[in-house]
């Protein structure tokens, strides 16, 4: 080797040159690079070259639930701010739930919320953020309500004895045993006692049944969630079930009806077929004995003075059942909630 290279300056300059080129390496790793096929408009590029192509990572973005954070009493602005989410997420953002300053919240609410986020049409494989109300009534109410089942948390929850929040895929059938246990945590709160309450079992049944004529195109695999709350301060148990399918009034059988029927008297909204729904007009696709009475035996029973209160919200239908007052909602709802709160008024303190 020849002195020249082995001299202090030579030394120097060769570590310099290291040094660059392993930052340059260092700068490069964890780039992603793709294959240019063609030169672009703007610059010449040539055929067969790499070039950096890392996509931005999502960032969080905050956002904050309406104050009353309900679908049965602020309809349209709850389902807003779902369908805000949605779009931040489709935009390539992570969210952030933030119901810290709801000054009300009901049981409804904490369905829909979990249902959406374990949807992968909603949440899109993208990080989805949340907390808890800021009201000690409130957060122990979302705490206690079996959300934090179902998501991945950095801190610890006490898991309710309770099992009040039940998700399920069923194939083509109903879940009695099911049924039967939800209708036992109302009845031992609401009566004291765990005498099957016969409405409130076959409204559950019904409606799992039916879930299959609207939570999708596709029969036979149906997704839905069923909560049951019981109110601390009284004898009230309220009962949330839901999908996020096609919803009632976009279904084949609702869909058949008015194709039929809007050529006859020319139907224009589907608050007309609210009444002929809860009366049977309507008939589902198979029209088999065996598969009971439907939606018109969900409203039969609903009419029972047990039940303080029983709404339907589904597509662009906000129906009460108790009331008979039906409505158009602005913002429609992608599938289908019933809610209902049973109540033993007679030995209410």
């Amino acid at each position: 080797m020849k002195k020249l290279y082995i001299t202090s300056k030579f030394k120097k300059r060769n570590k310099k040159k290291s040094l660059d080129a392993f930052r340059k390496y260092k700068k490069r790793k964890g780039k992603k690079y793709t294959l240019v096929q063609k030169k672009t408009e703007n610059k010449e590029r040539n055929k067969g070259k790499f070039y950096n192509t890392e996509v931005r990572k999502p960032k969080i973005i905050p956002l904050s639930a309406p104050s009353d954070f309900s679908l049965i009493n602020n309809t349209e602005k709850t389902i807003n701010y779902f369908n805000l989410v949605h779009n931040a997420i489709k935009a390539n953002n992570g969210v952030l739930f933030d119901i810290s300053k709801i000054t009300t919240l009901t049981t409804d609410a904490i369905a829909v919320q979990i249902a959406k986020i374990k949807d992968e049409r909603f949440h899109l494989n993208r990080r989805i953020l949340g907390n808890e109300p800021d009201d000690v009534d409130l957060k122990k109410l979302f705490t206690q309500s079996g959300f934090y089942e179902y998501v991945n948390t950095t801190n610890k929850h006490e898991k309710n004895d309770k099992k009040l929040l039940i998700h399920e895929i069923t194939n083509n059938r109903v879940e009695p045993d099911i049924a039967k246990e939800a209708c036992l945590i109302g009845l031992k709160h609401t009566f004291k006692n765990e005498e099957i309450f016969e409405p409130l079992y076959d409204i559950l049944i019904e409606i799992m049944q039916n879930t299959n004529n609207h939570a999708g195109n596709i029969r036979g695999k149906y997704d839905w969630w069923l909560h049951v709350y019981n109110h601390p301060d009284s004898l009230k148990t309220s009962y949330s079930f839901l999908d996020l399918g096609v919803g009632i009034f976009e279904s084949l059988p609702v869909k058949s009806f008015k194709r039929d029927i809007l050529e006859l008297v020319g139907l224009t909204s589907n608050l007309d077929l609210v009444p002929k729904l809860f009366a049977g007009e309507i008939k589902s696709r198979t029209a088999r004995p065996e598969r009971g009475k439907g939606i018109p035996q969900v409203f039969e029973c609903s009419q029972d003075s047990v039940f303080e209160k029983f709404i339907l919200i589904s597509n662009d239908i906000y129906a009460d059942l108790k009331s008979k007052e039906n409505k158009i909602i602005k913002t429609p709802f992608e599938g289908t909630l019933f809610y209902w709160e049973i109540n033993n008024n007679q030995n209410e303190n």
